[in-house]
C-alpha cells in the first residue's frame, strides 16, 4: 500500500499513534536531512497495511505480545520515518548487518531504531552522517546494573544537572547506547570506552559530551517516565542549529498527554 493511501485511509490511526518530523541540520559543510518518526503500540484491533506478507506472518508467529508489541513498533516507526508519500509501504525492507545495525535495503540511507515497552522511534538519515538514538524508561530496578558501568567522574556530574539519580543513570544508559549505534559495536565493546565527560542543561534538555568521543554530543529530552537521546557530531550543526533541533525534538516527544509528563528538573 502506498503510503499516501495509508494516510488517506487511516487518518485517525496516524494522528493518534504516529508523530513525524522532517527535518533539516544546517552545518558549516552543508545541510543535512533527518526525518524522525516516534510511535506508540499500535491497538490489536488496528491496521497492519503497513506490513508485508512476510512480515505479518513473522508477526503472527510471535506468541507473546510483549515481543509483538516490540516487533510492530521498530516496523511501523522505521516505515513512517523513512515513506514519503509515493511510497509502497510493503517494499520498505529494513534488514540487519553482521553486528545487527539496521539499514535500508535497496537505499543509500542510514537509519537508527529505538523502542522501550510502549513506544518507539527511528531517524532516517543523511548518509553522510553519524547518528544514533536510544529510548530508555527510567526503572528503578535497573539502577544497581546501569551504576556497575558508571564511573566515579560521571557520578560526580548528578550534582551538576540536579536531577533524581534514577534519570541521570537512565540518562547515561541512553547517552553510551546512542554513542555505540554510531560505531555500530553496540556494548560488545568496553563501556569505559562511551565515559561522559560533561552534562549541562541547555534549555530544557541536556547536553552530553564524551571523553573518548570529542567530535559528538547527544541531545537528550527528560520526560517523568522515559529519556529520550539523540547522538551526531557537533559540526552537523552550527549553535543556532543545535538549538533549534533540541526545541523540534521536544515537541516530538510525547509529554502533555496525561500519561508522559514533561520531568521538571530540580534546583
Amino acid at each position: 500500500m502506498l503510503y499516501a493511501t495509508f494516510e488517506k485511509q487511516y487518518k485517525l490511526f496516524l494522528t493518534r499513534i504516529v508523530r513525524k518530523a522532517e527535518l533539516k541540520l544546517e552545518g558549516p559543510e552543508g545541510i543535512y536531512g533527518l526525518n524522525i518518526s516516534v510511535v506508540s503500540v499500535p491497538p490489536e484491533d488496528g491496521p497492519l497495511d503497513y506490513l508485508s506478507k512476510v512480515e505479518k506472518d513473522q508477526y503472527n508467529s510471535f506468541q507473546y505480545q510483549r515481543r509483538r508489541n516490540s516487533y510492530l513498533l521498530s516496523k511501523l516507526a522505521c516505515k513512517m520515518a523513512v515513506a514519503r508519500a509515493d511510497d509502497d509501504l510493503n517494499d520498505i525492507v529494513i534488514d540487519h548487518g553482521v553486528m545487527g545495525q539496521p539499514f535500508i535495503r535497496g537505499s543509500d540511507r542510514k537509519i537508527t531504531i529505538t523502542h522501550c515497552d510502549t513506544m518507539g522511534a527511528a531517524i532516517d538519515y543523511d548518509p553522510r552522517l553519524l547518528l544514533g538514538v536510544d529510548m530508555e524508561l527510567i526503572d528503578e530496578k535497573a539502577m544497581d546494573a546501569i551504576a556497575r558501568i558508571t564511573s566515579k567522574e560521571e557520578q560526580f556530574l548528578l550534582h551538576g544537572l540536579g536531577i533524581q539519580a534514577p534519570v541521570f543513570l537512565t540518562l547515561l544508559w541512553t547517552v553510551k547506547e546512542a554513542m555505540s549505534k554510531v560505531i555500530q559495536t553496540g556494548f560488545t565493546v568496553p563501556t569505559e570506552l562511551f565515559e561522559v565527560k560533561g552534562c549541562v542543561w541547555k534549555e530544557q534538555n541536556v547536553i552530553t559530551q564524551f571523553k573518548n568521543f570529542p567530535s559528538y554530543k547527544a541531545i537528550t529530552v527528560l520526560r517523568s517516565t522515559y529519556v529520550f537521546t539523540i547522538v551526531l557530531p557537533s559540526k552537523a550543526m552550527t549553535e543556532m542549529g543545535e538549538t533549534w533541533l533540541m526545541q523540534q525534538l521536544e515537541a516530538l516527544m510525547p509529554g502533555g498527554d496525561g500519561i508522559v509528563q514533561d520531568y521538571d528538573r530540580r534546583g
